[in-house]
């Protein structure tokens, strides 16, 4: 029977994949008579739910205690038991506050079920991960749903995460993906559900992202839109009704390899002929292309930019090294739960791929991958870099896509950080 849930994350409001789907969930749910509370540190002021700010990844205090638990490599010489217990002792204390605000609140809601997202099995706040353990090991009379998008051991993001700490080494063992009798374990992809029965003797359950393909959206001005993007690289004209815009419409993250689509734009320039002969124009808006247009590449997220900043100004820099067009919208495009009607200042996310012509989503390691979803929904041709999940479990529930290769065709380029690279027999 329909009941009370707490939908819990660290941000549930933005464009990044774990706030979608959580968005999808929450949604169908109050279809079926559900009552949904959300709780993160994004939910907006007048919002039903639970807003608590310490359960951020982003904020200056949570960036600069996980600095201190997962020290970059030149600070490692630093590490001392004195320091690690200290840690131990402040994550307690942070964890404790988190723990209170939550247990008052799902009391005086009368929640018997909490759902949390990736908190339990990405450690970008231990306090807000040790709360929720404790929480759980304390009250054996509350249901736990622990729902792991990401796993912290598995990725590129894996580097991100060693500590020279015994303690919190042992920390992490324990209330990481943890085995208690009153939580159970979902996963989106049958890969993570091997590696968690492999690593914790965990036999979770399997349940893949999942979409609305009968969702409405907001009817945008595509060429406004266009005309509005910020130039990052490349010519400085705005991005017109003529021009090829590629998007790559995930959050710019060092495992989406988004350099392999500033290769796949440069290929594609340097076969304008083919283009500007299309007899019947090219894209779904059969535009033609002369001899004045230009193959965009278009990132519409502005999710995470600022934790992910060094590896967008290396794009921009290769993207200027490869002489394409570059241009970004997280400017102007917001969440679509935070979009308002009437608003002529910004765009709802799902709403932007009404000026898209093709979708490139070349991410090396990825737990779903939305994009592959979203691209079907909106009609638009495909370009995927073959990841992992994609190659074993996604792809033969795609209608049709270009593949750029997958892992086992990956280089490396020489400069820009060792920026990945596509062979090229896979790219012409």
């Amino acid at each position: 029977m329909p009941g009370a849930t707490l939908e819990v994350h660290y941000k549930l409001f933005g464009t990044d994949g774990v706030s979608l789907q959580s968005q999808e969930l929450s949604k169908e749910l109050r279809r079926r008579g559900w009552q949904v509370h959300p709780c993160a540190a994004d939910v907006p002021d007048g919002s039903d739910g639970l807003r608590i700010a310490e359960l951020s990844y982003q904020s200056a205090d949570a960036v600069e205690l996980r600095r201190r638990i997962f020290p970059p490599a030149a600070d490692v010489n630093t590490a001392s038991p004195t320091t690690a217990s200290a840690l131990i002792d402040e994550i307690t204390a942070r964890a404790g506050a988190i723990r209170a605000a939550i247990e008052q609140y799902i009391d005086a809601h009368h929640i018997a079920l909490l759902h949390i997202r990736n908190i339990m099995s990405l450690p970008y706040n231990l306090p807000a991960t040790l709360a929720f353990y404790d929480l759980a090991v304390a009250r054996s009379d509350l249901g736990f749903l622990m729902q792991h998008h990401d796993l912290y051991w598995e990725g590129p993001n894996a580097r991100l995460f060693t500590t020279p700490y015994a303690e919190i080494t042992a920390l992490l063992d324990t209330i990481m993906c943890p085995q208690l009798p009153n939580a159970r374990h979902t996963l989106i992809n049958p890969i993570a559900g091997d590696a968690l029965r492999e690593r914790k003797g965990i036999v979770g359950t399997v349940i893949p992202d999942g979409f609305d393909f009968d969702r409405e959206v907001v009817s945008i001005d595509g060429p406004a839109f266009r005309a509005r993007l910020e130039i990052v690289a490349g010519e400085g004209a705005p991005v017109g009704p003529d021009d090829v815009v590629v998007a790559m419409p995930a959050r710019v993250a060092i495992n989406k390899s988004i350099e392999l689509a500033i290769q796949l734009v440069a290929a594609l320039d340097e076969r304008r002929d083919a283009l500007q002969s299309a007899p019947d124009g090219v894209g779904r808006e059969r535009r033609r292309f002369t001899a004045s247009s230009r193959v965009v590449l278009l990132l519409p997220q502005g999710e995470d930019l600022e934790d992910n900043r060094a590896y967008f100004d290396r794009l921009v820099a290769y993207a200027k090294h490869m002489g394409i067009t570059l241009a970004y919208g997280g400017a102007i495009v917001v969440p679509d739960r935070r979009y308002q009607p009437g608003d002529d200042v910004h765009y709802p996310f799902y709403s932007t791929y009404q000026a898209m012509d093709f979708i490139c989503y070349p991410p090396e390691h990825e737990g779903f991958g939305n994009q592959a979803i979203e691209a079907v929904w909106a009609r638009l041709p495909l370009a995927v870099f073959e990841y992992p999940v994609f190659q074993h479990y996604v792809r033969d529930h795609i209608p049709h896509y270009i593949s750029l290769g997958n892992t086992e065709q990956l280089g490396r380029t020489g400069e820009f950080g060792g920026l990945h690279q596509l062979r090229e027999d896979v790219l012409a």
